[in-house]
Order: structure tokens, then C-alpha cells, then sequence
């Protein structure tokens, strides 16, 4: 007659995952909404093509770098590198809710300034007019702290 087997199999290396309660779900019900925001947005990047994209360049990482180090100058190349540092530098300590909000502005901005582009000229005396637009005095006045602040920082 067959014995029972008394002794229990190694812990799996997912045993690990699994968590301190000792159970996944409880975990996965804990981080619920969060998993949806990650999931809608893997299923945004996969509908807009950019994880065949990030696929395929991680894939063929070498031979990318391979062309456009073949294509591109090498100073070309190294000054995208350093306005790339620069960039990254500068916005460093910009508040990313900050950088977010002037962000959103930006299509409508250029699509007013479009615009207004095509208008016929105008004078000192329409200028000094809109100043009146309250969208207008506060773009004139951001516009001035913007500048007031990069005056007051050090640099060349």
C-alpha cells in the first residue's frame, strides 16, 4: 500500500511575489486602481504603436546606434547630447505639476498665436488697449516674472 507524502516541495522562487500577507490577492486588491491607470495605459501606447517601437529599437538597440552614428556628424551628435544634459539640468527642480500646467498651454497658445498672426497690423495704441484683456495682462505679466527670473539667475 502506498504512504502519504509527509514532506512539503521547496518554496518556489515566486513564493517570494507573493508578498507578506501570503497572499497575491490581497495585494492585488490593495493596488487595484492603480493596476487599471497601468493598464489603460499600456493599452494606450500599445494602440498609438509606441510598444512595437520600444520593442523593436530595444531589440535592435546595437544597430540602431550603429546607423545613426553612421548617418549623423559627430558634432551633431555631441551637441544634442549636450543640449540634452543642458535640458535636463533646467528642469530638474521645475515642480513636475508646474511643468505639467504650462505644458497643457502650449497648443492653444500657438494655435491663438497662429491666429493672431494673420491679423491685419496693429499699433502702440492697440497695444496699450489690450492690456485691458485680462488673458492679456496675465501673459504680460508671467511674461515679465519669466524674464525678471532668468535676469536674476547666474549665467552669462
Amino acid at each position: 500500500m502506498a504512504r502519504p507524502i509527509r514532506s512539503r516541495p521547496p518554496a518556489s522562487a515566486t513564493a517570494s511575489v507573493v508578498g507578506p500577507s501570503g497572499t497575491l490577492g490581497t495585494d492585488l486588491a490593495a493596488s487595484a486602481d492603480s493596476l487599471r491607470a497601468f493598464l489603460a495605459l499600456l493599452r494606450l501606447l500599445d494602440e498609438k504603436g509606441f510598444l512595437r517601437l520600444g520593442h523593436d529599437l530595444l531589440r535592435e538597440e546595437d544597430r540602431v546606434v550603429e546607423v545613426l552614428a553612421q548617418r549623423l556628424p559627430a558634432s551633431d551628435v555631441r551637441g544634442a547630447m549636450r543640449a540634452a544634459t543642458a535640458l535636463a539640468s533646467a528642469f530638474r527642480d521645475v515642480d513636475p505639476a508646474t511643468l505639467a500646467s504650462w505644458s497643457a498651454r502650449v497648443p492653444r497658445a500657438l494655435a491663438e498665436a497662429e491666429r493672431a498672426a494673420s491679423g491685419p497690423p496693429i499699433g502702440p495704441v492697440e497695444v496699450l488697449a489690450a492690456l485691458n484683456d485680462p488673458d492679456v495682462n496675465r501673459g504680460v505679466r508671467m511674461t515679465l516674472g519669466f524674464l525678471r527670473g532668468a535676469g536674476r539667475s547666474p549665467g552669462p
